[in-house]
């Protein structure tokens, strides 16, 4: 059918991309895929490339994208912090401009953090 998406196409796009990033990037985004896949399940969850990065969409809807880049992993949009209060203030170290979070590979992976960040985007779309 025309204009309908492939599921292996995405797969194979999103696996090309990862498998160019750099190695520490790899690592870290089958971590932020396993934050969003214990807190979901399978069925609501898809992948593939939207704006040339990893998309995560629930219901197809944009979730959260990652970008994997030399020095650190990026994620996009920054959340909104309504069903966690102290969101925003543990973000702060990690804001690179006003919807982009940076987390150099260089650092301790913040795990916890980081599944506020999933969390607080799937309560966006709920």
């Amino acid at each position: 059918m025309a204009g309908k998406r492939s599921e292996g196409a995405d797969e194979t796009a999103v696996r090309a991309y990862l498998e160019q990033s750099p190695p520490p990037g790899q690592d870290r985004y089958a971590l932020i895929r396993s934050a969003v896949h214990a807190q979901l399940p399978p069925s609501r969850v898809s992948e593939r490339l939207s704006y040339k990065m990893p998309t995560f969409f629930v219901d197809a809807k944009v979730l959260l994208h990652v970008g994997l880049w030399e020095e650190h992993l990026a994620i996009y949009p920054v959340p909104e912090s309504g069903t966690d209060a102290a969101l925003t203030e543990d973000l702060e170290p990690y804001r690179k401009g006003k919807g982009t979070l940076h987390f150099r590979y260089a650092d301790d992976w913040p795990v916890e953090l980081i599944n506020r960040i999933v969390a607080a985007h799937i309560a966006r779309r709920s």
